[in-house]
């Protein structure tokens, strides 16, 4: 068993409570579109069981990696106070702007599927379609060359 001196062990709890701010931006990155789309409980419980096998699977990595597979309780105090430290300071700026993405891009998406539809709307009972059914009338009169062979 490898023994951390003081200074190894404060750069661990560093580690760790920059563990804790990546740790709430990442619930606040899945807090984000809930909050702009509504999602109902199972979206939410889908996002939920995300965010927590992601931070079981960083924190799992984060001492497999960095304090070589030993359980030290000061790093999960050095998580939990990054998380607090980032909502207390970062939470409320980073969610707004996250919201802010996501409804310019639902506007967008919303502005670009009335268009398309606008298109279609004129293909469809436009002059252009009033044109291509007259051609087609014209292309649908059966041929005096193959009457006599029974081929319309």
């Amino acid at each position: 068993m490898e023994v951390f001196s003081n200074q190894e062990q404060l750069r661990l709890f560093l580690q760790s409570i920059l563990l804790g701010v990546g740790v709430g931006l990442l619930y606040d990155w899945l807090r984000a579109p809930r909050r702009v789309f509504g999602f109902g409980w199972v979206a939410t419980a889908v996002c939920d069981a995300c965010f927590w096998l992601v931070f079981l699977a960083a924190l799992f990595e984060f001492n497999l990696l960095l304090a070589t597979g030993q359980n030290r309780y000061f790093i999960l105090a050095g998580a939990a106070g990054g998380a607090v430290l980032y909502f207390c300071l970062l939470s409320g700026a980073v969610l707004a702007v996250l919201e802010g993405i996501l409804r310019c891009l639902w506007c967008c998406l919303r502005l670009v599927c009335l268009a398309c539809r606008r298109v279609w709307e004129f293909l469809r009972c436009g002059a252009i379609a009033v044109k291509t059914r007259f051609f087609a009338k014209k292309f649908a009169k059966p041929s005096s060359i193959f009457r006599g062979k029974g081929i319309k």
